[in-house]
């Protein structure tokens, strides 16, 4: 089976999955056994730059060398170092590498001639409408795309013969509200309108339409505006944004091309570009491009309406759901399944084992995946649940199984500690619904309230042993003889169970100290508390009273057993060369409902022994 790798940044929150539906198409239409490993994340919204670093970690999950093809989607990293790591990994493999629409050394380009479709566009604005004075109403700064639209904007300016000062170049975003802020700057500035503003995008076009209406002014009558993409946005505006027409699926498609003239052992060209067309519509004055069908994009847009109000609704629901698991297990099994309603092949999560266990640690891996510091924590694909715990394990099963599918991973962390990352099996319902994010974020952040509120368990437990322990002999203190040994006697009283109840002395405790000094007599009482603890029967309780005193305290009892346990106490007491006096007493013996009766009657079977001990001296 080959294996393919696509390593991309999402848009924001969006992923963009006309990646992965170009290779699968391609993949589904080929004859050999193929794979797709998508290593996608969002590291590029946050303004938590922590919260990115726990993202791009994702990137170094994967072991390239074992890749037969490499597909590279970088446009949206806006970070220098993070986007240099990744094409240093791709690099060090080895392994044939497919850039989508940037231009890397040593990477196979695919894409649209973005300077080309530019030209194209202006050609017709200035040959056509007699536009003679422009706005670039541009992308990110550090967008590639963005970069070569620029460029060929401004080699038409060139070419015209216009300057740059009177012709100008705005950055901003790809969105919506982008379009809006470049109108509001340009009319609070004063500026006089230009023939038409060109954009970098459709988003972008549409955000300067809307806010002129607003304001008054008419597109095409006052100005022009253009967009790039093709989106929806675009054909079905008011006016219909003149826009530039490329297919994302056809990028990858081609991308596979290249992967399969390597294969054969052919020696492909490293540039490789797909046809645009600009279409030409009411923003710039043509007619509409009656390209569209309005009924039918109404109908379509009443049942995506219905489709991501129910997608929310589950959203809510999961939500709801997985704040009440009380469970590791119980949250992965709710995110199963509503993955599961979405027709998913299947779902997975690998966590740190620190995170899993009981006492949780906070020595999480901020730089990279070791295998071995991992296990399976669920995994699920369609309805058969597998018990799979060794990472190794999982990806040679993905291996043996795998062909002809997509496994979409994606991190899974605190701030920048990787605790781990999950696995979607075939998610093509996210072509159409992209907020993949907000399903996984609430994935994640319910695993941290339940890990810190583990950990803070596990903390309260700590301090509740050393509230409840004796510091020198580890065994409960006389505070936990009324918080758990009083209890258990009124429960076991209640109930009729007979118990015994013992008070334990060591016997010339002072002289031992005066002899041999107090370190020695605290190595006794940790002896002689070891001793009881081994000693005392199931669901008994042993505490250091005090001094050289102990309580021991054992339901189920019966004369015989309390002798016994007495007789096993002494004999392993005189190996250490130790002499206790032990008075038991038991609830059968019907001193009243209260422990104290019981303690007291112990205290003075106790003495009277310590009195026959002395008088056998």
């Amino acid at each position: 089976m080959k294996k393919i790798a696509l390593l991309s940044d999402g848009w924001k929150r969006l992923i963009v999955y006309a990646w992965t539906d170009g290779i699968m198409n391609k993949i589904n239409d080929y004859k050999e056994d193929i794979c797709l490993y998508h290593y996608n994340c969002f590291g590029n919204w946050s303004s938590d730059n922590l919260h990115n670093k726990g993202e791009y970690n994702i990137y170094n999950l994967p072991d390239l060398k074992q890749f037969d093809g490499i597909f590279v989607d970088c446009n949206n990293i806006k970070d220098k170092q993070v986007l240099e790591h990744l094409i240093d990994l791709v690099r060090e493999s080895g392994v044939p590498a497919i850039s989508i629409a940037q231009d890397i050394e040593g990477f196979y380009y695919v894409g649209i001639e973005n300077e080309k479709a530019m030209g194209d566009m202006m050609d017709h604005l200035h040959n056509v409408h007699g536009c003679n004075s422009f706005i670039f109403a541009g992308g990110p700064t550090d967008n590639y795309e963005n970069t070569l639209r620029t460029r060929g904007y401004l080699e038409v300016l060139y070419r015209f013969g216009l300057s740059r000062a009177d012709n100008p170049v705005l950055y901003g975003d790809y969105d919506f509200h982008t379009g809006v802020e470049y109108f509001k700057r340009i009319v609070k500035k004063g500026w006089t309108l230009p023939d038409a503003i060109v954009c970098a995008n459709d988003n972008i076009a549409a955000g300067i339409c809307s806010e002129a209406e607003k304001k008054g002014y008419k597109v095409p009558g006052d100005f022009i505006v253009t967009g790039f993409d093709n989106l929806d946005k675009a054909a079905y505006f008011r006016p219909q944004i003149t826009t530039v027409h490329h297919d994302r699926g056809h990028i990858t498609s081609r991308g596979m091309d290249i992967l399969f003239d390597i294969w054969d052992g052919k020696t492909p060209e490293r540039y490789n570009f797909l046809e645009s067309q600009c279409i030409f519509g009411e923003s710039c004055g043509c007619p509409n491009s009656g390209l569209v069908d309005y009924r039918e994009y109404m109908k379509g847009q009443i049942l995506y309406g219905i489709k991501k109000s129910y997608e929310e609704e589950k959203t809510s629901e999961l939500e709801g759901r997985i704040s009440q698991c009380k469970s590791f297990y119980e949250i992965f099994d709710c995110v199963g399944d509503f993955f599961e309603d979405f027709d998913s092949g299947g779902f997975g999560v690998v966590l740190y084992k620190s995170l899993l266990d009981v006492e949780p640690s906070d020595f999480f891996s901020v730089d990279g995946y070791n295998h071995d510091e991992f296990q399976v924590a669920f995994l699920r694909d369609k309805t058969i649940e597998y018990d799979i715990q060794s990472v190794d394990e999982l990806f040679s099963m993905i291996e043996e199984k795998g062909a002809g599918n997509e496994y979409l991973f994606t991190p899974i962390h605190f701030k920048e500690q990787t605790v781990g990352f999950s696995i979607l099996k075939n998610g093509r319902f996210l072509y159409d619904n992209p907020y993949f994010y907000d399903v996984h974020n609430v994935l994640v952040r319910q695993l941290e309230t339940l890990y810190r509120s583990i950990k803070l368990s596990a903390a309260n437990s700590k301090l509740r042993d050393i509230y409840d322990k004796d510091q020198l002999t580890g065994i409960y203190n006389r505070i936990a003889y009324v918080e758990k040994m009083t209890p258990a006697f009124k429960k076991c009283y209640e109930e009729g169970v007979v118990c015994t109840i013992a008070f334990v002395d060591v016997d010339d405790f002072k002289n031992i100290n005066d002899t041999y000094g107090h370190d020695y007599g605290d190595e006794v009482l940790k002896k002689v508390a070891s001793t009881l603890q081994k000693k005392c029967p199931d669901d008994g309780y042993v505490c250091r009273y005090g001094g050289d005193e102990f309580i021991m305290f054992f339901p189920n009892a019966s004369r015989e057993l309390a002798d016994e346990v007495k007789a096993a106490i002494n004999k392993e007491a005189a190996e250490m060369d130790v002499k206790l006096s032990i008075g038991m007493v038991l609830t059968s013996d019907d001193h009243g409902s209260d422990i104290e009766n019981y303690f007291e009657v112990a205290d003075k079977y106790m003495y009277q022994e310590k009195m026959l001990h002395k008088n056998q001296k």
